[in-house]
């Protein structure tokens, strides 16, 4: 009877591997194939009509890999619930800031639930907070963009961040008396200097690119920005070797990139998108894509320092007491 009773328990460790494989590829295909899919079929298929049936394909889409990841172990309700309190956090807290004081809280509870819960409930989490917050926002064709995007900063939060760990205030003095702060931090932080270094060193040679190849600074400073700070994040992820630490600069310094980079960079070329399908004649082009570009720049500089200041502040709290739910509940992230 104890030999069944183990052997019930036993379980095949490669099958898992292949289990966290199909989930890590079906994340990937929805957000190289299947999203930019729905986006195509939403802008030049339906006309920026019928975005609501859009949008609730795109959830589904989202939900997938989410519940993919559910499949050798029960859904647990505190589990789901959880997700749902982030989601309302988000929710709540981008409205509050839209009506009183002008920071962007809800793109600030989206990187942290990536960092929280990992990277398919911080997807999950962008898209169907932005879908909800449209509700007292307003829908429309803008909708779906805008949760691809929200989707794919929460999931890349929870690709580079480690798992948030509570630690004694006792523990960090004990170590920090051994070290030298600063070297302890660059030291401890190593993966972050790398990818900030890698953002700083492509914008540097996009300058020098436009320099010296005798470009319009003023034409094309605002798409540059994006294109080689994408390079410089793409490079720098590629090249750490270790997850960044929750530090509260850290966090702050990514949501600052990430925001600015990834929203900024997708929202803008959204803009051109639904601007040509509008508009009878206006077609695509490449100097209508520089004038969105730059004219994009002060907004999303505002949007990503907003969200950088309410992560700096609220950031290590807010992940505290994340990390208390989820020790006294048993959830943990994969």
């Amino acid at each position: 009877m104890r030999d069944k009773y183990v052997s019930r328990r036993n379980y095949d460790e490669e099958e898992v591997k292949r289990n966290i494989l199909k989930r890590k590829i079906s994340v990937w295909l929805v957000i190289i194939i299947l999203i930019p899919a729905l986006l195509y079929i939403s802008s030049y298929v339906l006309k920026q009509r019928h975005y609501l049936f859009i949008s609730l394909f795109l959830l589904a889409a989202v939900m997938l890999p989410f519940f993919i990841s559910f499949e050798y172990k029960a859904v647990r309700a505190r589990e789901i619930v959880l997700l749902a309190m982030m989601i309302s956090f988000c929710v709540a807290f981008n409205l509050l800031c839209a009506h009183t004081i002008p920071l962007h809280g809800g793109s600030a509870v989206v990187v942290l639930s990536g960092i929280a819960l990992g990277p398919e409930a911080g997807f999950l989490t962008g898209a169907l907070g932005r879908f909800i917050c449209n509700f007292f926002d307003g829908q429309g064709p803008w909708t779906p963009w805008q949760m691809a995007s929200w989707g794919i900063i929460g999931f890349i939060s929870g690709v580079v961040f480690v798992r948030y760990e509570m630690s004694s205030k006792i523990e960090t003095d004990k170590v920090e008396k051994k070290c030298i702060g600063v070297v302890y931090k660059l030291r401890k932080n190593s993966p972050f200097v790398m990818l900030f270094a890698s953002v700083i060193l492509f914008e540097t040679a996009g300058y020098l690119f436009v320099v010296l190849t005798g470009r319009d600074m003023a034409d094309t400073k605002g798409i540059m920005l994006y294109i080689f700070g994408l390079a410089g994040l793409v490079a720098g992820g590629l090249l750490q070797r270790k997850r960044l630490q929750t530090d509260s600069i850290v966090m702050a310094v990514f949501t600052f990139l990430v925001i600015f980079i990834i929203y900024g960079g997708i929202m803008n070329f959204a803009a051109l998108i639904m601007q040509s399908s509008y508009m009878e004649g206006e077609k695509i082009s490449l100097a209508a894509l520089k004038a969105l570009y730059i004219t994009g720049v002060p907004y999303d500089i505002m949007h990503a320092a907003g969200a950088a200041l309410c992560v700096f502040l609220l950031g290590e709290p807010f992940l505290k007491k994340i990390e208390r739910v989820q020790i006294k509940y048993g959830i943990y992230r994969n």
